[in-house]
């Protein structure tokens, strides 16, 4: 009877023992779990505050671009075809109607200068400035991450329109004559160009960082317009 007993009190003990391990277990698994989520949260904040801090550091620039961008011209200079040739680099902004791009470029350091393109399109050295007498200017733009300054570029199609505003007061209108896929070390699209034009270049494919190929967009010269008239009045107004 005793010995029956005994073992009756030591298969409790047992099973007291299992319980109480897989209660600790589970305890275990719920407070990973939150600090899984806590984590996952965190990650998720830290990206929406930078991509907010990548946008809001673009809106300061298009406003300093207003601010400062020589909108006279627009009433002192006679309509008619212009004949403009930017020498040295000024702030530039670079707008596409079609995929909903109005970012401010950068310029006047290296184009690989992770800094810069963090801030938005930023120009190859290597190219040339705007002009109606030919040249080639070429911006480069990322498509992965928080900043995305060029993701929908692969959607442009030829005749689309690509405009960019130079401090001095002009838009240099130009229209896509095509969209191409080129090796990473290929970088004959930049180079300059007999007429005058302008090329985007970004990553391809979209969301990859330092992937094997990339995308160029080309655009041709259809003229040159001062900046528009609303742009520039609600510019003086502030």
């Amino acid at each position: 009877m005793r010995g029956s007993q005994q073992s009756y009190r030591s298969g409790s003990r047992s099973e007291r023992r299992k319980k109480k391990k897989a209660a600790g277990s589970a305890k275990i698994y719920k407070v990973l779990a939150v600090l899984l989520i806590v984590a996952g949260i965190g990650v998720l904040g830290y990206t929406y505050l930078e991509e907010y801090l990548v946008s809001y550091r673009q809106q300061q620039m298009r406003d300093e671009f207003e601010r400062t961008a020589g909108f006279h011209r627009i009433f002192e200079d006679e309509p008619g075809e212009k004949e403009v040739v930017i020498d040295e680099w000024q702030p530039m902004r670079l707008i596409i109607p079609v995929i909903d791009v109005d970012l401010v470029a950068q310029g006047g350091g290296d184009v690989f200068d992770e800094a810069l393109l963090d801030k938005g399109p930023t120009h190859f050295q290597m190219s040339d400035l705007p002009s109606t007498e030919g040249g080639n200017v070429a911006f480069a733009g990322h498509r992965a991450g928080r900043w995305n300054f060029f993701l929908d570029i692969d959607k442009l199609d030829e005749g689309d329109e690509i405009f960019l505003d130079v401090e001095d007061g002009y838009r240099f209108i130009y229209e896509v004559e095509w969209v191409e896929v080129f090796d990473k070390y290929d970088w004959e699209p930049v180079h300059t160009t007999e007429y005058p034009a302008i090329t985007l270049q970004t990553c391809e494919p979209k969301h990859v960082s330092n992937p094997d190929y990339r995308l160029f967009a080309r655009g041709k010269l259809r003229e040159v317009v001062d900046i528009p008239g609303e742009i520039a009045e609600s510019a003086e107004a502030d």
